[in-house]
């Protein structure tokens, strides 16, 4: 049975839950409208080979150009090396962690970041999880700098952001 002091603490855990969840929506919110933010959202994007996350946080300039579709190449040359190796596409993914970055040049318009951590195979998401643990798998330093723009009132990633360049 609910007594009043059961009730109060249920009512004060549902009140707790309520305001932190309020702040972590704040701060979300904060964090993806930034160069920072739209930084980590790429690299992220780019280590899981989500294309469409790719494109949609590429300027217009390397989108929109006719000749080449850096994406589709990227993602095309990333599934040949695993079919190389007798792997799916799959096996090339990427998991992030230990992310921090840096703005190092800003303006209204243009920034840079520099964006440092680890990445790990993430075949799925408990792959990493369980070879982290269990010392299975080997992290790769990421260590990037990444020129970025606001196009529309959102940051983009212009300029040659890691191996896409060299498609």
């Amino acid at each position: 049975m609910l007594t009043g002091k059961n009730v109060m603490i249920i009512g004060f855990v549902v009140a707790a839950f309520v305001v932190l969840q309020g702040l972590l929506i704040v701060v979300d919110m904060g964090k993806a409208d930034s160069p920072a933010g739209a930084a980590v959202d790429f690299t992220k994007a780019y280590f899981m080979l989500d294309g469409a996350s790719m494109s949609e946080l590429l300027c217009r300039e390397i989108v929109e150009d006719e000749e080449i579709d850096l994406v589709g190449d990227y993602l095309n040359s990333v599934a040949d090396e695993a079919r190389a190796m007798g792997f799916s596409p799959s096996y090339m993914r990427n998991q992030l962690s230990h992310i921090s970055t840096e703005i190092q040049v800003t303006d209204e318009n243009q920034a840079k970041v520099k964006i440092t951590g680890e990445r790990l195979r993430s075949i799925n998401p408990v792959f990493a999880l369980v070879g982290k643990l269990f010392f299975l798998i080997e992290s790769h330093k990421v260590d990037e700098t990444l020129t970025l723009v606001k196009e529309d009132d959102k940051w983009k990633v212009c300029g040659k952001p890691f191996s896409l360049s060299e498609i």
